[in-house]
């Protein structure tokens, strides 16, 4: 039986083909193992600085068998464990433990886990996810997205178009051009992404070292945790309570949000150009489009973009209110709400996903754009009212919301406007179209492109 049927979270049912190989990162196994390697790599570190008797070559290839082996078998034995203790980290310790016994590494017992506090193992586990994830998929997703932008704003960046301000008729502008604002906001957010760093800590109980100090006071901790957590290619945090603040990884939420605001925007737009007819969805294979209405096609990749982004930024603003609060040194709330950020990360690479296969179904209808746009010359009023302002008129633009306000103009009024207003022989104006109003577009987008 498909396992997706029996799922309640659609992320691992109805998209389970789609985001199980998230599962590498945000997985229950996939937390374990994590903690299986920063409890290894501490020993190591620990042995590096003859807290403990230093590593033979031997237990060092063990240690890398454990992680290179390590299975759903043994995360459930974990498990088991955990079922017993009511503890997932104290759980990990003590299957190392039994491990260790198995393969006469008795000596190294005592010193798993030694001076730490469970969430020196878990903030670790948690940035290293999130790490792994921002480079390994949300990068890779949103260069996807850009890149396709890209191409397209390059396709239509001569294509004049008309522009609509509160829904009604502007002035021109280009669709590479509209295309091309949203390329340029993704294009900071997108830096952002990819500068990103992630903080960790590795500071015991409160904050202070104080088991670590009061039993190894020759060792200088600060130095130590700065290289362990720096070793992971996070950022060392020594100013913390029990807990790591999450003011470091909200930050990283709040690009998220942004990213996503601006695909919701996107989606949003296409939506209403594929309403007025603008641009065409093609069809796709045997796709469905109304199980009653045989003549319908959607843009359900948009719709289903929109619904998966707004949901994410939903959580990731909870994620905002709850986790800047923890309760004196250390409350639980918090561990329950982050086993989500995997569910939130996913709708948000869904929604970009969504939104990417929608775009790879759409086409501009050229002729169409060009009919909307030359049955609208009352577009040209802001040139002729800026015009005459020059020229001494303070009642231009008076003159010309008389004549054009309300009103939809075709080739012959606007002559007729021309006439009125004395600049019928005016070559400027003579030659001045809906589709030559286009400003500065050719420099902008050449300038955006970097040419």
């Amino acid at each position: 039986m498909d396992q997706g049927l029996l799922s309640i979270s659609p992320i691992d049912g109805r998209y389970y083909k789609k985001t199980s190989s998230f599962r590498k990162y945000f997985s229950e196994f996939a937390c374990i193992k994590y903690r299986i390697i920063i409890e290894l790599r501490y020993l190591k570190f620990l042995s590096t600085y003859k807290v403990i008797k230093i590593l033979s070559l031997k237990e060092k290839k063990l240690f890398d068998q454990i992680i290179d082996n390590f299975a759903v078998e043994q995360a459930l034995q974990i498990k088991q464990i955990e079922d017993k203790t009511h503890h997932d980290v104290k759980a990990v310790e003590y299957w190392l433990r039994d491990f260790f016994k198995r393969h006469k590494l008795d000596r190294l017992s005592p010193y798993i886990h030694i001076g730490l506090t469970s969430d020196d193992i878990n903030n670790l586990v948690y940035g290293l996810m999130l790490k792994d994830f921002k480079k390994e998929i949300i990068e890779e997703s949103l260069n996807k997205i850009i890149s396709e932008l890209q191409q397209m704003l390059v396709r239509y960046k001569d294509v004049p178009f008309m522009a609509r301000t509160h829904s009604q008729p502007a002035v021109p502008t280009t669709f590479g051009k509209e295309i091309g604002n949203f390329y340029a906001r993704l294009k900071k957010q997108q830096k952002k992404i990819v500068d990103f760093e992630f903080e960790g800590k590795l500071n015991g109980a409160v904050g202070l070292y104080n088991g670590l100090n009061f039993i190894y006071p020759k060792v200088d901790w600060l130095v130590f945790s700065r290289k362990f957590i720096s070793s992971f290619g996070l950022i060392p945090n020594l100013m913390t309570t029990q807990i790591l603040p999450y003011d470091n990884w909200l930050e990283f939420f709040q690009i998220m949000v942004l990213i996503n605001g601006i695909f919701i925007n996107f989606c949003q737009d296409f939506w209403t150009y594929i309403l007025l007819d603008e641009v065409k969805l093609n069809k796709v294979g045997d796709s469905v489009g109304s199980s009653t209405m045989p003549q319908k096609l959607n843009p359900i990749d948009f719709e289903n973009s929109e619904g998966n982004l707004q949901f994410a930024n939903s959580l990731f603003q909870f994620f905002e209110t709850k986790l800047t609060v923890s309760r004196l040194q250390r409350d639980l709330t918090d561990s329950t709400v982050r086993r989500n950020f995997g569910l939130v990360l996913s709708h948000s690479v869904l929604g970009g996903e969504s939104l990417l296969k929608g775009l790879k179904k759409c086409s501009l209808d050229q002729s169409l754009v060009a009919k909307n746009l030359n049955n609208h010359w009352e577009v040209l009023a802001e040139a002729i009212q800026l015009y005459l302002r020059v020229k001494g008129d303070d009642q231009a633009y008076e003159k010309l919301k008389s004549l054009t306000q309300k009103k939809v103009l075709l080739k012959n009024d606007y002559f007729k406007i021309l006439k009125e207003l004395g600049l019928e022989k005016n070559e400027k104006f003579l030659k001045l179209t809906p589709e030559n109003y286009l400003g500065l577009s050719k420099k902008i987008i050449n300038y955006l492109l970097h040419i």
